[in-house]
């Protein structure tokens, strides 16, 4: 019988043997393949990204479990025996049909339909987002969006409340201002925003001679307080932790409501702005989402977006 056939018939048995008992494992394996391919296990230590040593072991660990010697070993120079040569094709294509069939999964859950969990406030989705959705579902039609109101501010509670939903998948991400200590969120700033006083009324007196709606929950607003110390000193204060109320205050009661710089939209263009007693937000705007090594193609593509309508 011709070598090759015998050589042929061999592999086959030992197809059919690994079929009827564990297989070996998929990392030693991928050393034989690099090993084959590259002819040394020098080079191929180098190209993996481990000692030499660690590939000889997996190379030995895979013969013992095959049970047949796959390469030949003089003096430092590894050559493949026979059924090295016979199983070495097969293995590089059955990793090259791995990395197609992943590739294919990756773009096909890049277009299908996928949701993501906006976390926002009222005040920021009304007045800063929902007018520009539009343009985000034109680019990308296969992502839907759904939304769950949360906090502007991320702060103590609220901000492990935040960690919280977002590494328990109830939100994917979160857009607001706040620091948090969770190894297991990271952040991207948006952009840095001023807190603005304004008035829903025309008047050209000073803004500390008119009442002011306080969020006390609202680290900035507290800021602002405290910037403005003495000029507020007898300033009558007013306790409201909504925004859109505050505006519909700063009316009812000629009083002054503080607003985010980033919400004042042609929408509010009947407002009175104290451009000169703005002051910096301690924070910048930013997203909040988890940790992960690779993340979901949707998720990526909307902080993208973001980054871009705000340039």
């Amino acid at each position: 019988m011709p070598e090759s056939k015998l050589l042929f018939i061999n592999y086959r048995l030992l197809l059919i043997n690994m079929k009827n008992s564990k297989l070996p494992s998929l990392n030693a394996l991928r050393v034989f393949d690099v090993a084959a391919r590259s002819g040394s296990f020098k080079q191929a230590s180098q190209e993996l990204g481990v000692t030499q040593s660690a590939v000889t072991r997996q190379i030995q660990t895979l013969e013992e479990q095959l049970e047949v010697r796959l390469f030949q070993r003089d003096n430092r120079v590894h050559s493949l025996t026979p059924v090295g040569l016979e199983l070495a094709p097969q293995i590089e294509q059955i990793f090259e049909q791995l990395e197609r069939t992943i590739e294919r999964t990756r773009n096909l859950s890049d277009n299908t339909t996928t949701q993501l969990t906006v976390a926002i406030s009222s005040e920021r989705l009304r007045f800063w987002l929902a007018g520009k959705l539009a343009d985000f579902h034109s680019l990308y039609p296969h992502i839907q969006l759904s939304f769950s109101r949360c906090n502007e501010h991320f702060v103590n509670e609220s901000a492990a409340e935040m960690a919280s939903a977002i590494q328990h998948q109830s939100w994917d991400l979160a857009i607001g201002y706040g620091k948090t200590t969770d190894k297991n969120i990271q952040s991207v700033p948006l952009q840095k925003n001023q807190l603005v006083p304004v008035s829903a009324i025309q008047t050209n007196e000073s803004p500390f001679h008119l009442p002011w709606l306080i969020n006390p929950d609202n680290p900035d607003h507290q800021a602002m307080l405290k910037a403005y110390s003495q000029e507020l000193a007898s300033t009558r204060m007013i306790h409201c932790n909504d925004v859109q109320m505050s505006l519909d205050l700063s009316a009812a009661e000629q009083a002054i409501a503080l607003i985010d710089s980033s919400l004042i939209t042609p929408g509010l263009s009947n407002l009175k702005v104290y451009n000169d007693f703005a002051r910096p937000c301690q924070y910048p705007l930013s997203v909040y989402y988890r940790k992960r090594q690779r993340q979901p193609v949707a998720l990526v593509a909307f902080i993208k977006w973001l980054q871009l309508i705000i340039s």
